[in-house]
């Protein structure tokens, strides 16, 4: 009995090996379990189909011949239904039938992914339907899953043709040749179409099949029928289907097919550009730029890429404009249905009724997608089902986003719609929909902006905003004040908290235009209070000359009984900032701080922070800020305590007081992260990176340079893109690769001046640029060897060029001065452009303008050796001549100098330091260690001679 026991165990467990697909392993334990029971069939039946599979379709038809043989002359019976039944799985696996399936006459470029995602699914999922908008090449991608199919059989069957849902049954019948006891036509009475179905069934039962049907859309609740029926009749069969609208049937597995990726599909465009027009030339950033255009639909590559025969590259980026008119013809082998851009959407356009094509004229106005609400807005309580509808013939995506479900268009459906739109002469009520759509969402949101509910608001205005901008910048083009404001009011408060200044600064003239002698009605007084002190403030952050329609238009609007007491005291602050002379600005705020109203001293000190920085009191911007700090309430929101932190980080790190502006910048990173504040992050994390280089750490000072990189992916907008590699320079040079840290400056100038900002003029003088060009010139003062000196000249020359201290600059910021000074000063002393004199004296001259001296490059601590060595006792004599003046009373003093400096070149006309005092060779090495050091000075020794951690000997 016990032997009875383990050769059962046996058996089982060789079934069990061979139905879990390890053959190998499977078949000598199945050869033996079946020397034991020759007569098992069910033991040969997994023999078979583990020696197929090893050794081969032949083998294993022999082993059933030699069984089947002896069964006759032993018995004188057949093999049963299970043994019979792999018997005809092997015969076909031994010639494998491939009907109706093509093979490429080009490659497909970008679909290897595809391929592999299709195959995966059909091994574990009866139906699998393949669905998309026309043009992505669903039926290619069905071909090559046909082609290397694990199916013995495989039948490719075309259902364009077929004109109504009663002709698909016989349409599959005659592919698949079932169809000889009925009449050849293809219109077949009900009792023909049962007797076809279950004749299809029985025809694909016969061995493992993958049926594929290619284009369902427009049959597709047939096509869902004869699918439905064959999975339940058939045990071996997979359906892989093709379509725009999906079966919807329990069996299905959905995979949506994507557009090719960007380099795919420029490789795509290359090759049938070049194919079409050997020897062809083509920028790559133009091709890239027609196939972004394109939504990467292959089908639109490919006719583009013809016209290359009769136009240049460019011509066709240009004429993509009317790309349904451009994109015709081109591949003669295709179907009419491909053989133009048009005729691609226009097969879906047809298979609409008349509520879904005006769901799809009027959606196609929303240019980043729109959530389910905001359609039900603009169409009404029928939106529901013609949402639907479109995005069941693939003319919608569904996406899940950060801030939920959004449905989009491709870009080539929404230019069919507003085609269509346009044809239709229902532009103008779709518009008046959408706009009324657009400000009550604004209005709602902003509301909320500056409350509790804070976070909640930015999310919504943030999932809207480039709708919204785009809806804005329509009123603010068409002269449509109502509107414009509303918009304002709310991407506009977005913007704000979020650092994003120069997109309304953008706006500034638009923005003075539309409002220019408009009297807003009663109920918009207070949304267009709002909107303007949005502008006011956001324009004054990057220049203090503001459009007068403007504040003209803030000035004489009303208080009502419905005014909010802050607005109020905003505007006050804000109308009494219109003045370009200091002394008089500082004077109306001084005066405004000592206000009984409260609002207007939150106001007037939250001003003061920004006015006292700029002319270089930081002592009085920290007692500011932290008076504003003290002020602000949980009902205002969490962005306002948060910035304000910020700014005592940045202060605090200015005025030399690390530990507090660790702290602050610690307590304000997660909401600004969490508001999107990409800039006011990437500073603070670089005063957290900066204070790590100090305290030797440079382990911490990479993890944070990590979470720079992060923030800063594409979203940084002023003076973030520079910080990144400013900062990266630093981390270089602490660990002691000069030569990186000096590219990563010129990469921070690059990007610097490269940056544009609409409204800035080009080439000339920002802020942003000043930091930057500020940073990379004394780090280039310390470390440059004899082939980057040029680079350094060049840089010394243009900014001793600027105009910076003219009283009518828009950008007279002493700090911000202060760092050029120091920067010129620098390269001045360490590199003799100037007299040593005068070099020390622009070093104290930034230092009386309160010059940003956070980056370890920038300390007066560093340099001071420097300029002892090189005129003994000059600085303490140049400090004791200015006494106690500051920046506004040093002015004249720094002009006269600066233009001075200005009619010389920039190349050294003095010894330079860096040549007069040498080291001996021998200390070189040691010294040179000790200088990678952040904030450590080989000059502290006693020795000067190398520039400290210089790439070379000078």
């Amino acid at each position: 009995m016990a032997a009875g026991w383990v050769g059962e165990a046996r058996r089982v467990a060789a079934i069990a090996r061979g139905r879990s697909g390890a053959h190998e392993e499977a078949l000598p334990l199945l050869e033996e379990a079946v020397a034991d029971r020759p007569y098992d069939e069910e033991l040969l039946v997994c023999l078979l189909r583990s020696e197929a599979a090893v050794r081969g379709a032949g083998a294993a038809l022999e082993r059933y011949e030699r069984y089947r043989s002896g069964l006759v002359a032993r018995l004188g019976t057949e093999p049963g239904p299970g043994l019979a039944r792999v018997h005809a799985e092997l015969l076909v696996a031994d010639r494998p039938v491939r009907e109706g399936i093509l093979f490429d006459g080009s490659s497909l470029l970008g679909r290897d992914g595809d391929i592999r995602a299709v195959h995966a699914l059909l091994q574990t999922n009866r139906v699998v339907s393949i669905v998309g908008p026309g043009g992505l090449g669903k039926t290619r991608l069905a071909h090559a899953v046909g082609r290397n199919a694990a199916q013995p059989v495989a039948h490719f069957v075309e259902l364009v043709g077929v004109s109504s849902p009663e002709g698909v049954v016989g349409e599959v019948g005659s592919a698949l040749g079932v169809r000889d006891s009925v009449s050849a036509r293809r219109a077949l009475t009900a009792e023909q179409r049962s007797d076809v179905r279950a004749r299809i069934a029985q025809h694909l039962d016969q061995a493992p099949a993958l049926l594929i049907l290619d284009n369902c859309e427009h049959v597709v609740e047939a096509v869902a029928d004869l699918v439905a029926f064959l999975t339940v009749t058939t045990r071996d069969l997979r359906v892989l289907v093709t379509s725009r609208a999906s079966l919807s049937i329990p069996a299905e597995r959905v995979y949506l097919l994507g557009e090719l990726p960007t380099g795919d599909a420029v490789e795509l465009f290359r090759q049938r550009a070049t194919s079409a027009r050997p020897g062809l030339r083509m920028d790559e950033r133009v091709v890239e730029e027609i196939v972004v255009r394109l939504d990467g639909l292959p089908l639109a590559i490919e006719l583009a890429a013809a016209k290359v025969r009769v136009m240049a590259v460019e011509e066709v980026a240009r004429r993509l404009a009317d790309r349904f008119a451009l994109l015709r013809g081109g591949n003669r082998t295709a179907p009419d249905r491909h053989q133009t851009l048009l005729a691609v959407i226009d097969w879906s356009w047809n298979l609409l009724d008349e509520p879904e094509r005006q769901a799809l004229r009027w959606l196609s106005l929303f240019g980043d997608g729109f959530t389910l609400a905001a359609a039900e807005h603009v169409l009404g309580a029928d939106a529901l089902r013609a949402v639907d509808a479109l995005a069941e013939q693939s003319l919608l995506s569904v996406r899940e986003t950060t801030f939920g479900l959004r449905y989009r268009m491709l870009e080539t459906v929404r230019e069919f719609g507003r085609m269509r739109l346009k044809e239709a002469g229902e532009e103008e009520s779709a518009r008046a929909a959408q706009r009324a759509w657009a400000t009550a969402y604004a209005l709602e949101h902003s509301a909320e902006l500056f409350s509790p509910a804070q976070f909640a608001a930015a999310d919504a205005l943030h999932a809207e905003e480039s709708n919204l901008a785009d809806l804005l910048r329509q009123a603010l083009g068409e002269g449509d004040p109502a509107t414009a404001v509303r918009l304002l009011a709310g991407v506009g408060g977005l913007w704000s908290i979020r650092g994003d200044h120069s997109r309304v600064f953008a706006h500034r003239l638009a923005i003075g235009e539309v409002i220019a002698g408009w009297t807003p009605p009663p109920h918009l007084v207070e949304v267009t209070r709002v909107a303007m002190l949005i502008a006011i403030m956001n324009i004054m952050i990057i220049t203090d000359q503001t459009a007068d329609p403007v504040r003209d238009l803030l000035r004489k609007l009303p208080v009502t009984d419905a005014t909010d007491p802050r607005l109020l005291a905003m505007a006050e602050v804000v109308l009494a900032c219109d003045t370009s002379d200091v002394a008089e600005l500082m004077g109306r705020l001084a005066e405004l701080c000592r206000s009984d109203d409260r609002d207007v001293v939150f106001a007037a000190t939250q001003t003061s922070i920004h006015a006292l920085e700029n002319v270089g009191d930081m002592a009085g911007a920290i007692e500011a800020a932290e008076r504003v700090l003290a002020m602000v309430g949980e009902e205002q929101g969490p962005w306002l305590a948060a910035i304000t932190h910020a700014e005592l980080a940045n202060l605090s790190m200015h005025t030399g007081d690390r530990r507090k502006a660790v702290g602050h910048a610690r307590t304000a990173i997660p909401v600004l992260s969490r508001i999107g504040a990409t800039d006011d992050e990437t500073q603070l994390r670089a005063v957290l990176l900066v204070s790590a280089l100090t305290d030797g750490d440079v382990a911490a000072a990479e993890a944070e340079f990590a979470e720079i990189v992060r923030a800063n992916d594409s979203k940084a907008v002023l003076g973030g893109i520079s910080i990144v590699s400013l900062c990266a320079a630093e981390l270089a040079l602490a660990r002691g690769e000069t030569a990186v840290a000096l590219e990563e400056c010129r990469l921070a100038v690059r990007r610097a001046r490269d940056l544009r900002v609409p409204g800035v003029p080009e080439g000339g003088a920002t802020p942003w640029t000043i930091i930057a060009e500020s940073v990379a010139l004394t780090a280039y003062a310390y470390h440059a060897g004899p082939e980057d000196v040029r680079y350094g000249e060049e840089l010394f020359a243009a900014m001793s060029g600027y105009d910076l201290l003219d009283l009518g600059s828009p950008i007279l910021d002493y700090p911000l001065c202060g760092s050029m000074l120091f920067a010129l000063g620098a390269w001045g002393l360490l590199r003799g452009a100037t007299a040593p004199r005068d070099a020390i004296t622009l070093l104290v001259l930034a230092e009386r303008f309160a010059y940003n001296n956070s980056m370890p490059s920038m300390t007066m601590e560093r340099i001071e050796p420097y300029a002892e060595r090189a005129a003994p006792g000059t600085i303490a004599q140049v400090r004791a001549e200015y006494g106690d003046r500051r920046g506004p009373e040093l002015f004249g003093e720094a002009r006269s100098l600066l233009e001075r400096i200005s009619r010389h070149d920039g190349r050294s006309s003095h010894v330079p330091l860096v040549a007069a005092y040498r080291h001996r060779r021998e200390d070189r090495d040691d010294d040179h260690a000790r200088e990678q050091r952040p904030g450590h000075l080989a000059a502290d020794d006693g020795a000067v001679g190398e520039v400290p951690g210089g790439r070379d000997q000078v």
